[in-house]
C-alpha cells in the first residue's frame, strides 16, 4: 500500500511462498490493496465510493460471473492486468481524507468480520503450503504449486474481496442512515403527497384483531387480507409500532416483507429493513419489473429514489391502490396514476413461493 495513506484499521499482512507464480502472487496482493481501500473507505464514512474490485476482476476475465477462478495461458498479460488493478486500489485509497475517520461501531463490527476473511484466506494459503505442499520441476529442480492448486487459492480470493464488498455494503446502509438520520435514503414517515398520490383519511385506529385467510384463501388474496388489517396501526413514539415488524427504525420495508411472510412468501432479502437492498436483491432473482403497466395486486411497488416501499392490493386502469407502512407515522392507504413517473418498479411475487426463499 501507498505510505502516504493514513489506514483507518491495518487489514493483516497476505503471504504466499516463494515458489508461488506471479499470478497468484499479483491476485493476493491486489486483493490485500482492495481490501484496505474498502476499510478505509467505509472509516472514512464514504462507502459508496469504495472500489468494486471483483468486478474489476470479471472485466479482465480473470474470475468468471460465480467469482470462479479462470486458468489463463498468457501469464504476462494476467500479471500485468493484475498489477494494474492493485494501482487502480491504491489510487483510490489514496484518496481516502483520513480527517473525516469516524467511530462508528458498525464500522468497527463491519471490520471484524473483514479481518476475519482475510484470515481465513491467509488460512487457506497455508494449508495449501502444507498439504499438498509445493511440486517440483524435475528438470530444473524449482518448486512450483501446480493449476489444481493455485486456482482454487485464486477463487479464494475472489471469494474473500466479494465478502468483504457484501459487508461493506451492509455496513453503509447502517453507516448512512444513522449518519444522516434517515432522511437520505429513507424519508422519514413518507406520506402520499410526496409522490403525488391521494390518501384515504386515517379515520379510526388499528382495530386490533389478527386476520385469519380462509382455508381457499389464494396468495394475492392473502396479501391483501393481512395489508388492510393492519390499517391504523401507528407509531408511538418516534419509529415505534408495538407489531410484528416494528424495528425502531423506518419501517416501510420491514412492513411490507412481513405482509409477504404472512401471506407464505418468506424471502431472506440481505437487508429486509433497506428498499435499495429489496430491490437490488429482486433484480438478481429476476422478480423485479420496472414496467408499472405490469403493476398487479400482491406486487411489492418501490417509489422513485428507492426510498420507499409499498404494497400493491388492487389494479384499476392505470391506477394502483397501495397499503403502505411508515407512510405518515401509520399504516395507510393510498391511490396513484401508475403514469406519473414516481416508481422505480414493482417486485412481482416468486412463484409458487410457499417456504423461504434465499437470496
Amino acid at each position: 500500500m501507498s505510505p502516504t495513506v493514513d489506514h483507518y484499521r491495518i487489514i493483516p499482512s497476505l503471504t504466499v511462498p516463494g515458489y508461488a507464480s506471479d499470478t497468484l502472487k499479483g491476485i493476493v496482493n491486489a486483493t490485500h490493496a482492495a481490501v484496505q481501500a474498502n476499510v478505509d473507505r467505509l472509516g472514512a464514512g464514504t462507502p459508496s465510493r469504495a472500489p468494486k474490485f471483483v468486478k474489476l476482476l470479471q472485466d479482465k476475465n480473470l474470475i468468471d460471473d460465480k467469482n470462479q477462478s479462470i486458468a489463463t495461458t498468457n501469464h504476462n498479460e494476467t500479471v500485468a492486468a493484475l498489477r494494474d488493478i492493485e494501482a487502480s486500489m491504491e489510487e483510490n485509497d489514496e484518496g481516502v481524507d483520513s480527517s473525516t475517520y469516524g467511530t462508528y461501531s458498525v464500522a468497527g463490527d463491519a471490520y471484524d468480520d473483514i479481518e476475519k476473511a482475510v484470515k481465513q484466506l491467509q488460512g487457506a494459503i497455508d494449508d495449501a503450503a502444507k498439504a499438498p505442499g509445493p511440486s517440483t520441476d524435475r528438470i530444473t529442480g524449482n518448486q512450483y504449486w501446480p493449476e489444481s492448486v493455485e486456482g482454487p487459492l485464486r477463487t479464494a480470493c475472489a471469494s474473500a474481496a466479494a465478502t468483504v464488498e457484501q459487508r461493506m455494503r451492509d455496513a453503509a446502509t447502517d453507516i448512512q442512515r444513522h449518519a444522516d438520520h434517515i432522511n437520505y435514503y429513507a424519508p422519514e414517515n413518507p406520506t402520499s403527497g410526496y409522490y403525488g398520490g391521494t390518501t384515504r383519511a386515517l379515520t379510526t385506529a388499528w382495530s386490533g384483531h389478527s386476520y385469519v385467510p380462509p382455508a381457499d384463501a389464494s396468495t394475492i388474496e392473502k396479501i391483501k387480507g393481512f395489508a388492510e388489517n393492519e390499517l391504523g396501526v401507528a407509531e408511538i413514539g418516534t419509529n415505534h409500532v408495538n407489531r410484528p415488524y416494528n424495528i425502531d427504525d423506518a419501517w416501510c420495508a420491514s412492513f411490507a416483507t412481513w405482509v409477504w411472510k404472512q401471506s407464505g412468501i418468506n424471502v431472506d432479502w440481505s437487508n429486509k429493513n433497506y428498499v435499495p437492498s429489496v430491490w437490488s436483491d429482486a433484480v438478481g432473482k429476476g422478480w423485479a419489473d420496472s414496467s408499472m403497466a405490469n403493476a398487479r395486486p400482491g406486487d411489492l411497488v418501490v417509489f422513485a429514489g428507492q426510498n420507499h416501499i409499498g404494497v400493491v392490493v388492487a389494479r384499476n386502469g392505470n391506477s394502483i391502490t397501495t397499503i403502505e407502512g411508515n407512510s405518515g407515522d401509520a399504516v395507510r392507504q393510498h391511490t396513484y396514476d401508475i403514469s406519473s413517473g414516481r416508481f422505480t418498479g414493482v417486485v412481482h411475487p416468486p412463484a409458487g413461493s410457499k417456504t423461504a426463499v434465499a437470496v
